[in-house]
């Protein structure tokens, strides 16, 4: 498969002089279409930014950022970025169907009519079918992350980044939405990154999980994930390959926070 995504040498760094603080590191990545990664590592390396300068919202200090051939300097038409803070990111004076409304607002080629209906469609993909007409105030946490999601997915980009989308969710709803993720993805051919510090969720979601080493950070290891979808949350997390990816990649995780060196 093409790469739809490409970083080449991205770094990024705040400050200047002797308070120049450098945060990531001639990191390099490809992601190919229709794949689901994750991104891991030690707490405080930079995955945030990281995903930041991937969508556009950031400016990298050094090397380019590409999506589809092209040099991201903005955020591109084609790509989505879903946040951890879900409450802030959507608009408490619209509607849930008019939040996901929002997001279609640059989808070309669809008379309002056709809007509506798919973005009732994947309302209802997101188990929301009812909910469209309540305000995300007036619906749980884990509701509005899934119409945050719903938001991304209907603005029919081809590239959707997620910053930590479950992190502020119960155990339960956690799960169910990782396997709604997953199967939204691959329903409506989206490429995915998902940043996470949740490491069996990384492997449980991704094709391949990227491990970043610490800051400035840099991929120190790519870990692939050798299992079919769909996915379950039983029987995959008892699987072989599962039990053997997740134990690299913690192995290589507490190895960096015990400071030994990367092989």
């Amino acid at each position: 498969m093409p790469a739809i995504l490409t970083a080449d040498g991205v770094g990024k760094s705040y400050g200047s002089g002797s308070a120049r603080m450098p945060i990531i590191d001639g990191l390099t990545l490809s992601i190919a279409k229709g794949e689901f990664v994750s991104l891991v590592g030690p707490s405080g390396c930079g995955k945030t930014t990281l995903l930041m300068c991937l969508s556009g919202l950031l400016a990298p200090s050094d090397g380019a950022v590409s999506f589809k051939g092209q040099v991201v300097d903005q955020p591109p038409i084609g790509l989505s970025v879903v946040f951890q803070d879900y409450s802030r990111s959507l608009l408490p004076w619209k509607t849930n169907l008019d939040n996901v409304l929002f997001g279609m607002r640059r989808v070309q080629g669809m008379d309002a009519r056709a809007k509506r209906a798919r973005a009732e469609e994947i309302l209802a993909a997101v188990g929301l079918t009812g909910f469209g007409g309540h305000y995300p105030w007036q619906v749980s946490g884990g509701m509005q992350q899934r119409v945050a999601i719903a938001r991304g997915i209907a603005s029919q980009s081809e590239l959707l980044l997620l910053d930590e989308p479950l992190a502020a969710v119960d155990a339960q709803t956690r799960a169910d939405m990782q396997d709604l993720l997953l199967d939204v993805a691959q329903r409506f051919k989206q490429t995915c990154v998902l940043v996470t510090h949740d490491v069996e969720e990384a492997v449980y979601m991704a094709n391949r999980v990227l491990v970043l080493g610490p800051r400035p950070t840099r991929v120190v290891r790519e870990v692939v994930v050798d299992l079919p979808m769909p996915r379950d949350q039983l029987t995959t997390r008892e699987a072989p390959g599962f039990l053997h990816a997740r134990h690299e990649v913690l192995a290589l995780i507490r190895g960096m926070r015990q400071g030994q060196k990367l092989s």
